[in-house]
């Protein structure tokens, strides 16, 4: 018989599966999930778990991290940005590429507590220099991407390219339609950093499919998802309605406060909260996905959808294997929290404050059943 925990004493918060704050028990053997109920009876040997009356949700999970330190310059520790600040998977996001994946499986997802996805680059050296990856299209060879993909399909759930001048160059939209091309090719979601032009926006937006993410939706830069005038360009209406998601992706200049009233002003909301977190960001302005969730709090989402948008949003577009839900036969990943009534002041990538007077601080995380403390980040 494996090992038994029971989560005792918590709210459970799962929308998608009807747990608004109900009061229940957890089952835990063999790392999954194994029963849910008001009461479960231990056994002699059962570890149980006292939950002070904390909030209980599936595992964080963050889709735009770097974590690739051994190559790149932006790599920061994966266990510091995932298990230990509340998240039990994370994605990065474009550390690597073809070239270098292998490396990075070896040196970081086997070696991380936190289960790290990756979302592998079209650029073939992934960010090993950390502008112009697609400015030169011998950077693109998409034979190599299409093998690792294929041999890789538990680890690999996305393609990434970044659609701004920085890295681009001269080539303008075409590295983009490439990565559109074979991440249709291979049956993977396209996930599409954007910034500053070139290429332009209108062009980007016009490429992306249902399942396919824009990520740093709220930058504060010209060439974003609202026009001049502050309302919803007519391609970003157009993309909402076939179905392409948007994603925070904070970062250090990418995560402006009066952009993100403006689109929710005009009823357009994130569909996934994300950090963008890397070693010069890290201890600051982002330092983790709690703080950037407590952010999206301050803008008005309550706690019931910004848990959606780190969970069961991003688990199902990615088709994650049983995670991101409180369901029995599920992985025993959850994030603890407690909701603080406190005055709070964040800022954004900007330097623009908001005021709040509630935010969520992360208790443990638990992954596989295995309990883990947390870092104080911030």
């Amino acid at each position: 018989m494996g090992k038994q925990v029971i989560l005792k004493g918590g709210q459970l918060l799962d929308i998608y599966n009807n747990y608004r704050f109900h009061k229940k028990e957890i089952l835990i053997e063999n790392g999954l999930i194994s029963e849910i109920a008001d009461e479960i009876k231990s056994r002699k040997d059962s570890e149980v778990v006292h939950l002070d009356n904390q909030i209980i949700a599936p595992g964080f999970i963050d889709i735009h991290t770097h974590v690739y330190g051994d190559r790149t310059s932006l790599g920061v520790e994966a266990d510091t940005v995932g298990v230990y600040s509340g998240c039990t998977t994370i994605f990065d996001a474009g550390s690597a590429g073809a070239k270098n994946f292998n490396d990075f499986k070896e040196q970081v997802i086997k070696n991380s507590r936190t289960r790290v996805i990756s979302l592998i680059n079209i650029a073939y050296t992934g960010l090993e220099e950390e502008r112009f990856e697609l400015a030169d299209f011998k950077n693109i060879n998409l034979a190599a991407l299409r093998d690792i993909v294929k041999s890789n399909k538990n680890h690999i759930k996305g393609i990434k390219a970044r659609a701004s001048a920085s890295t681009v160059g001269k080539l303008g939209i075409r590295p983009i339609e490439i990565a559109k091309e074979i991440s249709s090719e291979l049956g993977l979601p396209l996930v599409v950093h954007i910034g500053n032009l070139p290429p332009a926006i209108e062009d980007v937006l016009n490429l992306l499919n249902k399942g396919d993410v824009i990520t740093h939706c709220f930058h504060g830069k010209e060439n974003g998802l609202l026009n001049d005038n502050r309302h919803l360009r007519r391609e970003t209406s157009k993309a909402i309605d076939r179905g392409v998601l948007f994603d925070i992706g904070h970062g250090t200049s990418s995560f402006n406060f009066n952009v993100a009233a403006d689109a929710i002003k005009q009823n357009f909301y994130p569909d996934i909260i994300s950090t963008d977190i890397y070693r010069q960001n890290y201890k600051g302005p982002v330092y983790s996905l709690a703080l950037t969730i407590n952010k999206m709090m301050a803008l008005g989402l309550n706690i019931e959808a910004c848990i959606s948008k780190v969970t069961t949003v991003p688990a199902l577009n990615f088709k994650l294997d049983r995670i991101g839900m409180i369901k029995r036969g599920y992985m025993a990943d959850f994030t603890v929290f407690n909701l603080i009534d406190k005055a709070v002041t964040l800022e954004d990538s900007d330097g623009n404050l908001l005021n709040n007077n509630k935010y969520l601080q992360v208790a443990c995380t638990i992954k596989g059943g295995e309990l883990i403390n947390v870092e104080d980040n911030k």
